[in-house]
């Protein structure tokens, strides 16, 4: 069966609608306590109650313009935080749907001036599309590399293999960030009901604050991939045109075929780039995605000192701890080396060395 990432991606949408709509309703109603007093009832009784306190510190005033504003603030803050068809309108489809659609304008406005594959590319599902039919052409480029090799070129089964692995580390990293954006999006939705209840005070305003953060840096990861997805099939288009000509005749050669890899390599490369530029924006924390060096540090880590410490020097490396132990006595020896050669050094080896 063919890989479809379109199918894929509406299989995860189709989940992620349905488990925060179901989520979102059933925190709502642990709040409200199911038609009974609950949570979010209470601690509006709390906020009337601090700013009545407020009154009377002299901190708040009475006056009919703010009465007005408190009463209004809380009743938004209430409705959202309780009403799933609220929020629905007025948040959820804003960040749930807003990355997608500037993705498919991005993608439809490069696609009237590219050719082949990506030309006309203006459905809801444009981004998708657009990454199926760049993995549809790195999987027919290797079957008709290898169709042209001889029986014996093992060196050119080793290249196509190349080619479908750097491609599905570039296809599967792009659809990785749209997953794990989209994912993580859906879970800080599915807790809106405790986080905007939140508002209502000033000291737990801070949550909120961090919690509408994590969704602008979860859907600027989506805008960005997105729209790197556009630029980046814009300016490689001409290649895959070309390696698609070839995969038609099954006359795939080297020719056609290198290039891909180092496309793909740069597409990984620009990709892993995202979350980085995504938290700069959003004001937040770098998401933690995978990399060679947090593996490296994982399975290394997982070994102790003393597995490391065999490791390492049947390798002939040394282990963190021995490189700061060995730059600890490089410090300690330097140190020493210019205070033999200070002139107070002199001065008390004279002393201690004079017969007088």
């Amino acid at each position: 069966m063919n890989f479809n990432i379109t199918t894929l991606l509406q299989q995860v949408d189709k989940f992620g609608n349905n488990y925060v709509s179901q989520a979102y309703q059933n925190l709502a109603s642990a709040l409200t306590g199911g038609g009974q007093v609950g949570v979010a009832g209470l601690m509006l009784t709390l906020y009337v109650i601090f700013w009545a306190i407020g009154i009377w510190q002299g901190t708040s005033t009475g006056s009919g313009k703010e009465m007005v504003w408190r009463l209004f603030r809380a009743f938004v803050i209430y409705a959202l935080a309780t009403s799933w068809g609220d929020f629905q309108t007025y948040a959820y489809s804003f960040a749930n749907d807003t990355p997608s659609a500037i993705g498919n304008s991005l993608l439809t406005s490069v696609s009237a001036n590219v050719t082949g594959t990506s030309a006309g590319l203006n459905s809801v599902n444009s981004v998708q599309t657009a990454l199926q039919n760049i993995w549809d052409s790195l999987a027919n480029s290797t079957s008709a590399f290898i169709k042209s090799l001889g029986v014996l070129n093992f060196g050119g089964y080793v290249l196509a293999a190349i080619i479908l692995v750097v491609g599905a580390l570039l296809i599967g990293y792009a659809i990785f960030l749209i997953i794990l954006s989209k994912i993580f999006l859906w879970l800080l939705l599915a807790l809106a009901p405790v986080f905007i209840i939140l508002m209502l005070f000033g000291y737990t305003t801070r949550f909120f604050a961090g919690w509408i953060t994590a969704i602008v840096q979860y859907m600027c990861v989506q805008i960005l991939v997105y729209a790197f997805c556009a630029f980046f099939i814009s300016i490689t288009q001409t290649y895959f045109d070309a390696v698609n000509r070839s995969n038609g005749a099954a006359t795939t050669t080297l020719t056609e075929a290198a290039p891909l890899i180092l496309i793909c390599l740069v597409g990984v490369l620009l990709l892993s780039q995202i979350t980085n530029v995504a938290a700069s924006l959003a004001g937040g924390i770098g998401i933690g995605t995978p990399s060679f060096g947090r593996f490296y540090g994982g399975a290394f880590g997982s070994m102790g000192q003393a597995g490391q410490r065999t490791l390492m020097g049947r390798l002939g490396w040394s282990t963190r701890p021995e490189r700061l132990a060995g730059r600890e006595r490089a410090r300690v020896s330097l140190a020493q080396r210019r205070y033999e050669d200070s002139a107070e050094y002199a001065r008390l080896s004279r002393k201690l060395t004079d017969p007088a």
